[in-house]
């Protein structure tokens, strides 16, 4: 028998295959505003917004932005690259394109089989960082709602992963111990470096084995399915 009793798992490209609905949602508002009068492509319009969005996500990790500047800068960066100041036609791609992430199902391979076999095992819960207003919606146009006892947000308390205080707070939220704990995450630099500041033990998902990290996580694996084999 596994040492665990309560697994908390990143929601957003963990299980929600988050990649793939923002970039359908994402050329849905790109052809519905037109976006062809600005960029070369949909391909240009994304080579430019994704690297500013990982780096705007990182600050914001970081409590150096608000929610409201994260998004303002980060819809309006790829117009500006490309000469044009429009803060309404930025602030309506955001309304939109978020609007269509939580209406999309895709789930990342090997959930729905894996939920179905940890559900009878482990108390679970989800540990975000995405925003309240889309994250439950996601859940529940997926079908994955049931399977977690609460979902726990970093807006709750206003405090991000990795910071060890959400951890903490997910922790009294759930009367759960650390030592009887497990974080299931795709993010190295949020998930895995939290749950170790935190004295959790993880299992880093790292489907693209990426390279390169500052220490080994407690369990790696490159699909879900493999979480089997560990718990």
């Amino acid at each position: 028998m596994t040492k665990y009793r309560n697994l908390f798992i990143d929601l957003d490209d963990t299980v929600y295959d988050f990649s793939t609905a923002s970039r359908e949602s994402f050329l849905e508002t790109y052809e519905q505003l037109h976006y062809e009068r600005y960029f070369d492509s949909f391909e240009h319009y994304m080579s430019i917004y994704t690297p500013h969005n990982l780096e705007l996500w990182r600050i914001y990790g970081e409590g150096k932005i608000t929610k409201d500047e994260l998004n303002r800068r980060r819809y309006s960066h790829p117009l500006e690259v490309v000469g044009v100041s429009d803060p309404q036609l930025a602030a309506t791609f955001c309304r939109e394109a978020l609007g269509r992430i939580p209406t999309k199902g895709n789930l990342v391979p090997g959930a729905i089989e894996l939920l179905e076999y940890l559900r009878p095992r482990y108390n679970m819960y989800i540990l975000s960082n995405g925003f309240k207003e889309l994250q439950s919606r996601k859940m529940q146009t997926a079908g994955i709602d049931k399977y977690f006892d609460a979902l726990i947000l970093s807006e709750d308390i206003g405090i991000n992963k990795p910071d060890s205080r959400l951890y903490e707070h997910a922790m009294r939220t759930t009367s759960s111990q650390p030592q009887e704990s497990l974080m299931i995450g795709d993010m190295f630099e949020t998930d895995i470096v939290g749950a170790a500041n935190s004295g959790i033990d993880s299992i880093y998902y790292n489907p693209k084995s990426k390279s390169g990290h500052p220490f080994e996580p407690t369990y790696e694996v490159t699909h879900l399915l493999e979480i089997k084999d560990i718990l």
